[in-house]
């Protein structure tokens, strides 16, 4: 186990800027995720680390060792695939114990480190198995098996669920967490799910164009997010975000746009003025029913989705498009109008220019 440090980390493809100027040091036993949509450079970041890819500028640190110039065998890293890189000619047992067996591990600590994962990950029964007799999740089992019997200073995963089925990853996202909760080994995992990300990670990056937006504790980034993008990434549904405008009536502050209005905490009411251009942030679970006619605002329903204990309702305010997260309702219909409500401090604030968090000034 190791901290690992990335200082001005960039990569360059010709004129393409890949990663930019990486900032981040990941502690000794953290599982760092590093989440973000398709090209966003996570996967880059990651290769760096790995030594898989040349810095571009920047510096590397494992522990007390500069590894930016390092070829990927002297880093004492281990990687896991999507694809898994399985040997189809060699069984579960040799597929676990061939890294170990390359580098000269004399063959009883092989043995004893082979059994040990196996049995950690629950696949000590397949060790004589072919890769073609194995279902997707125990191959997985496997390539994480030949990490784990290398004991790396570093676990790096590359998107390794996104070959499985929805109901198996939620199976191996548990059993990686019980993996790192084992082995309190430093891990750095890339997702563009952002689901993978809040349930597996100490701490999340959240990454766009190459760059850093946000690093936090998975809860941290929900509740206070840093811009719109993080707001709208971390969150399932997606947060809803609308352009309008702050209104002031005597002490109370609101969000207004064409078809409805909410109120805003005190403290967004403080880092606001009367009239500025605003886009609002609520999360589709943070609208719920009003409580009477009086309160909150009317809205469409356009479409209804039934999700067992939640109900997603599709709507219009006005103008607006929103979507509401509600506890299960079997009697709300397409076309009904409903009323809707947000309690203040679930109202976010965002620059409508810069995107960036009004609380982040």
């Amino acid at each position: 186990m190791a901290v690992v440090e990335l200082t001005g980390v960039t990569k360059k493809f010709g004129d393409v800027l890949a990663v930019d100027a990486v900032n981040l040091a990941i502690e000794d036993g953290e599982f760092m995720v590093f989440v973000g949509p398709s090209g966003c450079g996570k996967s880059t970041t990651l290769r760096m680390v790995a030594g898989l890819e040349d810095t571009t500028a920047g510096t590397i640190k494992i522990g007390d060792r500069d590894v930016t110039e390092l070829q990927p065998k002297d880093r004492n890293v281990a990687m896991v695939f999507q694809n898994y890189a399985l040997y189809a000619h060699k069984n579960v047992y040799q597929n676990l114990g061939f890294g170990l067996h390359v580098r000269g591990t004399p063959k009883a600590e092989i043995d004893e480190r082979v059994r040990r994962a196996a049995t950690m990950l629950g696949i000590d029964d397949l060790l004589d198995r072919k890769p073609k007799q194995l279902s997707g999740g125990q191959k997985q089992r496997v390539a994480l098996g030949r990490a784990l019997v290398r004991d790396p200073d570093v676990f790096l995963l590359d998107e390794p669920l996104s070959n499985l089925d929805a109901k198996m990853r939620v199976r191996m996202r548990e059993e990686i967490a019980k993996l790192h909760a084992a082995t309190r080994s430093s891990m750095i995992y890339v997702t563009h799910d952002q689901i993978e990300a809040m349930t597996l990670g100490d701490r999340i990056a959240v990454m766009l164009d190459g760059r850093v937006q946000q690093v936090g504790p998975p809860l941290e980034l929900y509740d206070r997010p840093a811009n719109a993008f993080v707001a709208s990434f971390i969150g399932s549904p997606e947060m809803n975000m609308v352009d309008g405008e702050l209104i002031q009536k005597g002490k109370v502050a609101s969000f207004a746009c064409e078809g409805f209005s909410v109120a805003v905490s005190a403290q967004m009411r403080s880092l606001a003025t009367a009239g500025q251009k605003v886009t609002a942030g609520i999360r589709p679970e943070h609208l719920t029913f009003a409580t009477s006619a009086k309160t909150g605002f009317t809205a469409e329903v356009e479409l209804v989705e039934q999700m067992g204990a939640q109900t997603l309702l599709l709507c219009k305010a006005g103008l607006a498009p929103l979507r509401a997260l509600v506890d299960r309702d079997d009697k709300v219909r397409n076309g009904d109008r409903v009323r809707l409500q947000a309690v203040p401090a679930n109202v976010h604030l965002f620059d409508p220019g810069s995107g960036a968090s009004l609380l982040s000034d």
